[in-house]
């Protein structure tokens, strides 16, 4: 019997738990995606991005505009948790050949349903990036990270899965003057 708990323990509860965590990270990244997707159907760049130019047409300062990225990132949370929360209720199907840890037979047999608890904490953050583009542009990507965190219950185990989703929100290319002199990869 002894034998049998550490054979389950040390082969058959790894070779599920590895399964069952790549369905769960499928499962949320898709239900993350379908957020950002359904809450930024009308947003543009220059709807999060206040950007100001002086007289000749040069940018002299970048803003975000943090009323609607607030809303953007409430509204993406509270729905990217209920659908994540929807996708867990469903379970994770794990086919019987998973149960006796062969590798050549994971994925053989009869579907088992394991229990998933619902995602414990959906975080959301904005960032950006800035990445040059040549000797006069800069590309300006704004992305939203979400963080999910669910809990996977297997017979005899725990496992808590934490997926981070980063999401491309907008970008655009900012086109600068010419320098006048260009050596060697640096500016003078």
């Amino acid at each position: 019997m002894i034998g049998l708990i550490v054979y389950y323990k040390l082969r058959i509860a790894v070779t599920i738990q590895t399964y069952a965590v790549d369905e769960i990270n499928a499962k949320v990244t898709a239900a993350v995606n379908r957020s950002v997707l359904l809450n930024l159907s009308d947003e543009k760049y220059d709807d999060l991005v206040v950007v100001e130019k002086n007289a000749a047409g040069e940018i002299t300062m970048m803003a975000a505009n943090s009323l609607l990225i607030n809303r953007i990132n409430k509204e993406i949370a509270v729905s990217s948790q209920a659908l994540i929360t929807t996708a867990c209720d469903e379970g994770v199907g794990v086919p019987v050949g998973a149960f006796s840890g062969i590798s050549l037979i994971v994925g053989v047999g009869p579907v088992i349903d394991l229990d998933i608890l619902t995602a414990e904490s959906v975080n959301c953050s904005f960032y950006s990036e800035f990445e040059s583009m040549g000797i006069n542009q800069t590309r300006h990507a704004v992305y939203i990270d979400v963080e999910s965190t669910v809990n996977v219950i297997i017979p005899g185990d725990i496992q808590t899965v934490q997926v981070h989703t980063p999401v491309l929100i907008c970008e655009a290319v900012i086109v600068g003057k010419i320098p006048e002199v260009y050596l060697n990869g640096s500016l003078f």
